[in-house]
This record gives C-alpha cells, structure tokens and sequence, in this order.
C-alpha cells in the first residue's frame, strides 16, 4: 500500500490545491506518486496539471479520484499517493481522511477569516483525538508583516501541530496555475524560486513525518 498524504482544508483559496499539486511533484523525484484530484466539479488540480501540454517538468501521475474507486490498480506500484479534497468536508468525513491517511496537512493563510475555519477545521479532529494532522500556514506576507509567525506561534501555544516552513505569497503561484508549470518554472519571476524552495523545504518536512 502507498503511503496517503492527504491536503484538506474548510475553507477555499488557501492553497490546498497548489500545495497537493507540489508535494507532489516533490515525492515523486523519491518515488513513484499518485496525486488524485478528488474535485469533480472544479478538477483544479487535473486543470493545472493538463494545462500546458508541451511541459514536461511533472515527476508523477494524476487522475481523479473517482478513477481510483473503479481501478485500484492505479495504485499498484505507487510509493506514495497525494489526495486533494474536494473542500468543505464534514466533521465526519474529515476525521475519516485522517484515519485513512498517514498524514492529513491542512492549508491555512495567516488572516482572519482564514484562522477563523481553521479552528472549525480542527474542533472534530481534535475531539476524536487524531494526531495524524499538521497545519502548514500558506501566502505568507513579506516582512515587515509578522502575520505567518504570529500564527506560527498562536498555534504552537494552543499545542497545535505546525509545519515550521511556512510558503511566501508571491504572484507566481497565479501565473503558474495560468501556465500548467510547477512555480519555480516560471519564467520572469524573481520569487518563483524561492516559492519552489519553500516547497521543497516542506516537502521534507513531510518525509520526516511519514518515514
């Protein structure tokens, strides 16, 4: 059985498809991965990943979820498999990815409203005792914004898993979901690179916790 990842979040546009999409492609340069975009309607992740047909920068296989439930053996093989939720999941539903997975990672930008659904992300979670999540807070503001530690270090206070490594908000997360790119491919970007960094730095972060 392949180890599951799986990105889940409450609350839209926090980066829960940009982040499955590069975990990803981070996993699949250590093993053969299935992202599995799990969306039917939007199929955000299969949109990005078909997006431009002459790259060739993708190191895994995607399809939708639904694909999987009619072949299991599209996960013959597989290392690891990298599940992007459709989003909003019920309370009941969400404590079910998390027991289904190895590791559940659930995007959350440092913001009001944002923070806000993370705490209703986190209630049934944490009243069924799962430890199996951790919060990875997304398009952090540049300095001198204190905004991504402060809820760095909020989350912490409250004994809530956090990823250390915290992704920068930078303009070519949008021009690499418009080209079908991964972002550090992204041409005339200065930031490109140092969002790609940030992502391979959790991506590490997650093999420690999934060994």
């Amino acid at each position: 059985m392949p180890t599951i990842v799986t990105i889940a979040a409450k609350k839209g546009g926090v980066g829960k498809t940009t982040t499955a999409l590069h975990l990803a492609q981070y996993l699949g340069n250590r093993g053969p991965t299935l992202l599995l975009d799990a969306d039917e309607e939007l199929r955000s992740a299969m949109d990005w990943f078909e997006g431009h047909d002459g790259y060739r920068g993708w190191t895994f296989s995607a399809a939708p979820y639904h694909e999987l439930t009619q072949n299991e053996q599209l996960a013959d093989g597989m290392t690891y498999l990298v599940l992007d939720t459709r989003g909003g999941e019920d309370r009941e539903a969400l404590v079910q990815l998390a027991q289904q997975s190895r590791l559940l990672i659930i995007p959350c930008k440092p913001e009001g409203v944002s923070s806000k659904g993370l705490i209703r992300t986190l209630e049934p979670l944490i009243e069924h005792g799962v430890q199996n999540y951790r919060v990875l807070i997304t398009d952090v503001p540049s300095a001198p914004s204190m905004d991504g530690l402060n809820l760095k270090y909020a989350l912490k206070e409250q004994g809530i898993p956090v990823f250390e490594t915290m992704i920068r908000r930078a303009a070519a997360v949008g021009k690499a979901a418009d080209e079908g790119v991964a972002i550090r491919d992204v041409k005339g970007d200065r930031y490109a690179k140092l969002i790609g960094m940030d992502y391979d730095l959790f991506g590490q972060e997650v093999l420690s916790h999934v060994q």
